[in-house]
């Protein structure tokens, strides 16, 4: 029992390892993206215009060409805006999981064109960071999961406390699928919102058939964020 015990602990510490250095990784993408390609962008942008001005009134069909390509270098800006934020939040360590996941569902939606309903209630103002970092990831996986196979552009996303837990659940009412053959594919990120959980003590459910929808239901103690770090020690 004690062996099998230091065998769990010692994976969840190389588990978590992973796990932040794959956020240290995002958190520099999204770092680069911001800070370097957004203000070349920027740039581009401005060029484009100085270019359009310069151009003779008589040659309008250059200047409209001109101004589509500033339109077009706009929405890619706001595009790698978007994945960056998507990459590493702010938000999430200023504001809080509440507020985060809001602001997701509502960029998410307006990029994708899809109606994203969140709703939360009974959240404390200060959890752990690895707590909702890990609820974070597990939504967005489970919208781009839902995006493109449930076959809906609507979805529910619903954060509430709950005796001592935070829970998360991401709905649709699309295809669904069977969750036996799902969750032993790799192609629907189960295993990485399922790792991400392990590390907080969390569980995650999953209930789907085939034409009958999808929920995505995980829950963490609140205690988990230290518990979690102890771990790790």
């Amino acid at each position: 029992m004690a062996e099998a015990r230091r065998t769990q602990d010692s994976l969840r510490r190389i588990s978590g390892s992973l796990i932040e250095a794959q956020e240290q990784e995002r958190h520099r993408i999204a770092r680069e993206l911001h800070d370097d390609v957004v203000q070349r962008l920027a740039l581009l942008s401005l060029e484009l215009e100085g270019v359009q001005e310069d151009i003779p009134d008589v040659a309008s069909e250059f200047r409209t060409r001109i101004g589509t390509l500033q339109n077009e270098t706009q929405r890619i800006t706001d595009d790698v805006q978007l994945l960056s934020r998507e990459l590493h939040s702010s938000k999430l360590e200023y504001l809080g999981i509440v507020e985060a996941t809001k602001v997701l569902c509502k960029e998410f939606g307006e990029r994708h064109k899809l109606e994203i309903d969140f709703q939360s209630h009974d959240v404390p103002t200060a959890l752990p960071t690895e707590l909702s970092l890990s609820l974070f990831r597990v939504v967005q996986e489970a919208l781009r999961n839902a995006m493109k196979h449930s076959g809906v552009k609507r979805f529910e996303v619903r954060l509430w406390g709950n005796n001592g837990e935070i829970h998360i659940s991401i709905s649709d009412l699309g295809a669904g699928f069977d969750t036996e053959t799902a969750m032993k594919s790799t192609g629907l990120g189960l295993t990485s919102m399922q790792e991400r959980l392990r590390l907080v003590h969390g569980e995650i459910s999953i209930k789907s058939q085939p034409g009958g929808g999808t929920t995505i239901h995980a829950r963490v103690p609140l205690d988990s964020g230290r518990n979690s770090l102890r771990a790790a020690g």
